[in-house]
């Protein structure tokens, strides 16, 4: 082989790895830009879908203004603010169910002093736990949980949402949450969503589904439970402030018997529970202020949909009545390809 042909090889070879190369980029630009298109276009869909949920978040504030306003107002179980609703775009879909955020005890009311601590110029033998730390218990043991370990819960829960340093036993937080994998310290503030019970070293991640339906975290620390809201599965909740006295059985057959409107007044409500349950007539005055015939927090479940994915969102709302509006004061989303 001459040396000419011999350049000419190379020259060839050299040609060819270049080709490869540039294939190589070519493809790969290819794909880069594929993936910037994709991404474009979820977060084109995303902004699209958030937009057509704050739109029909306006209409639902508007419905509950009329129908969840009042102190006095019964809200019916199934009226017209607890209907789905549905947005249809050119490429889109969102559908919002409203629900009653106020049928379940919440957490962050154990931040209120109770006006009337339970035995407290009585023996030690005879002094009663206070009313609140009874509830959480019992809808813990309820749940699933030994009572010891309810015990456990409830004192650490007291803990994290309390502003000082120190526990329930008089001891430091920081010794007594020392240990704790993973790492955590109290939040030493209202809990802002319920999910954080999972946070406390003593709560069992198994008790979780069934907690989490009869629990809350609302902003406020006097929220009431609504008994015209309650569903049948949340009956544990009501039984809980009447411990050895209700049963969840004798809440749902409440709850069947619930007039279809929902009870118009809380007089009618007690009447009702003194008629069916009389054992309950002396603690009906200690827990008289614990229920209403309404609510001030509602829950809206989104979900959106695309040709390319699904957004999740729930948005918080709160009646403001002195305001004479409603607020959002908390918004998630999550989503789904």
């Amino acid at each position: 082989m001459s040396r000419t042909d011999k350049q000419k090889g190379v020259a060839l070879l050299v040609v060819l790895i270049l080709l490869v190369m540039m294939s190589a980029l070519a493809a790969k630009i290819s794909q880069q830009f594929c993936r910037s298109l994709q991404k474009t276009h979820y977060q084109v869909s995303q902004q699209q879908l958030r937009w057509a949920m704050q739109a029909q978040e306006k209409a639902v504030k508007d419905l509950l203004q009329t129908q969840a306003s009042g102190e006095s107002k019964a809200l019916a179980p199934d009226g017209d603010w607890h209907q789905p609703l549905e947005t249809r775009g050119d490429n889109y879909t969102v559908v919002g169910q409203v629900e009653d955020a106020q049928n379940c005890f919440n957490v962050n009311n154990l931040l209120a002093e109770d006006k009337a601590p339970a035995g407290k110029d009585a023996p030690a033998a005879a002094v009663e736990k206070p009313r609140k730390e009874q509830i959480v218990e019992q809808i813990l043991t309820d749940s699933g949980v030994s009572p010891s370990g309810a015990e456990e819960i409830y004192l650490q829960l007291v803990d994290y949402l309390d502003g000082d340093s120190v526990t329930v036993k008089e001891g430091a937080e920081s010794d007594a949450w020392a240990g704790v994998v993973p790492a955590r310290q109290p939040a030493n503030q209202m809990m802002r969503n319920i999910a954080e019970i999972k946070l406390l070293p003593a709560f069992p991640a198994a008790a979780y589904p069934k907690v989490s339906k009869l629990l809350c975290a609302l902003p406020d620390y006097a929220s009431k439970v609504d008994v015209n809201t309650l569903k049948p599965e949340q009956a544990g909740v009501m039984a809980a402030f009447f411990p050895g006295k209700l049963t969840e059985e004798d809440v749902k057959r409440l709850i069947d018997s619930r007039p279809e409107a929902g009870w118009e007044s809380m007089e009618a409500f007690t009447q009702v529970l003194e008629l069916n349950f009389p054992q309950l007539k002396d603690d009906l005055p200690k827990v008289a202020e614990e229920f209403a015939i309404n609510s001030r927090y509602f829950r809206v479940d989104y979900t959106g949909n695309t040709d390319d994915l699904t957004l999740l969102a729930v948005s918080q709302l709160q009646v403001n009545n002195e305001a004479g509006e409603i607020v959002t004061w908390q918004r998630r989303y999550r989503m789904i390809e």
